[in-house]
């Protein structure tokens, strides 16, 4: 086989997955690392996953946040767990809805603070491209420790290769709860 045909068939065989994810909703199945800055007063680090029971378009959720607050000895802690479903509009955008359990809680010198409450969210996830997906939502947090309040999120992510993509995401008003 000449060179030119065996790179022709070489980038045709690496292209294969990309022609096949293009044609799928977004997966409901994922684990990400996060390096976290809350309006520059606060950094840390999260640990987030989902996995799709089946072909049920049901999901379970979880997710482990720690911040460190910007000169003081204060760190906040949460943790997220919970459910969500998937409605599939067409074959690469999905409506979904989330119910979470938060347990969040800030450690100080000689004790910690906890506050328990909960999230729920509804919202859009899309493969804009074969290689570029987007979400937004509307988020709903309350709990017997703080008030409830209404947050927006808008994110993006950009597939490396089918497994490895890159991920930012926006949360507003700032409350501090795993996204």
């Amino acid at each position: 086989m000449k060179r030119s045909n065996l790179a022709i068939a070489l980038s045709l065989a690496a292209a294969l997955p990309f022609a096949a994810q293009a044609q799928e909703a977004p997966s409901n199945t994922w684990v990400e690392g996060s390096y976290v800055n809350a309006d520059g007063d606060a950094e840390g680090h999260a640990v987030r996953g989902s996995f799709e029971f089946g072909e049920s378009n049901v999901y379970g959720l979880a997710g482990v946040t720690r911040l460190e607050v910007d000169n003081s000895p204060l760190k906040l802690d949460g943790r997220e767990l919970g459910l969500g479903y998937a409605h599939p509009l067409n074959e690469r955008t999905d409506l979904f809805a989330e119910a979470s359990y938060l347990d969040t809680e800030v450690v100080v010198p000689g004790g910690a603070l906890d506050g328990n409450g909960y999230r729920t969210s509804v919202g859009l996830r899309s493969g804009l491209t074969d290689r570029l997906e987007g979400l937004v939502k509307a988020n709903y947090v309350d709990g017997d420790d703080f008030d409830g309040d209404f947050s927006g999120t808008v994110g993006g992510l950009v597939k490396l290769t089918p497994t490895w993509g890159i991920t930012k995401a926006r949360l507003r008003p700032g409350f501090f709860a795993p996204d």
